[in-house]
């Protein structure tokens, strides 16, 4: 069961969140708060959600700081969510950059957000079609793309297609510790903070993209 946390300022749009999560077996809410500052006094050290749910425009504390905060504490020993109404890239990116490990529309369905959680927590990033556009029309010059071997592109290729390290290893024939270092190395070489990082900045430079819709 993934144990989820949320803060969400909107009182109606967060009891939605708690119902939805509430009816799904795979999922228990344990924290619910409606702003950063509430969100990390309640949480636990001893007892951390795995995923946390958290709403960028709120009160007392926002959303960047609430991350800054959380990935401060805590790492990656629990990941970060966020829920919004924007999809300006540069709203986007400025989560992702301080840490976000996933962003989600706050009008997608229950389906697309159960997905969500589930892929943060067990994958370690997510982001939704709409998002993945977004970032995608917002790409890089050709000039500004940093080069890679052939060994890092291949792993790059399946990360972007959530395969875990394990996944990989068998994929490419290479050892879960070559395929760690290999991951380590490629978010110094991009300088990103975690593997949703390395997926914004291959879709921005078109090393990966999008299925084409037939």
């Amino acid at each position: 069961m993934i144990k989820v946390a949320i803060a969400e300022d909107h009182e109606l749009l967060r009891a939605s969140f708690v119902s939805l999560i509430n009816g799904n077996e795979q999922f228990d809410l344990i924290v619910q708060a409606k702003h950063g500052k509430e969100l990390l006094a309640k949480l636990n050290p001893k007892a951390l959600p795995d995923v946390v749910l958290v709403d960028i425009d709120m009160p007392v504390m926002g959303g960047p700081e609430t991350v800054r905060r959380l990935k401060s504490l805590y790492g990656d020993s629990l990941k970060i969510l966020t829920l919004s109404v924007h999809e300006e890239y540069f709203v986007i990116k400025q989560m992702l950059e301080n840490g976000s490990d996933g962003y989600v529309s706050k009008g997608v369905s229950a389906r697309e957000l159960f997905e969500a959680i589930k892929s943060v927590n067990s994958v370690g990033y997510f982001l939704s079609n709409r998002v993945q556009n977004v970032v995608n029309k917002n790409r890089l010059n050709q000039e500004d793309r940093i080069k890679f071997n052939e060994s890092e592109l291949a792993i790059i290729a399946l990360i972007f297609k959530e395969y875990s390290n394990v996944q990989i290893a068998s994929e490419l024939n290479i050892s879960k510790n070559t395929i760690a270092t290999y991951r380590t190395r490629i978010l110094n070489k991009v300088g990103v903070k975690n593997t949703v990082g390395l997926i914004l900045y291959a879709l921005r430079t078109g090393i990966c993209a999008l299925p084409t819709e037939e």
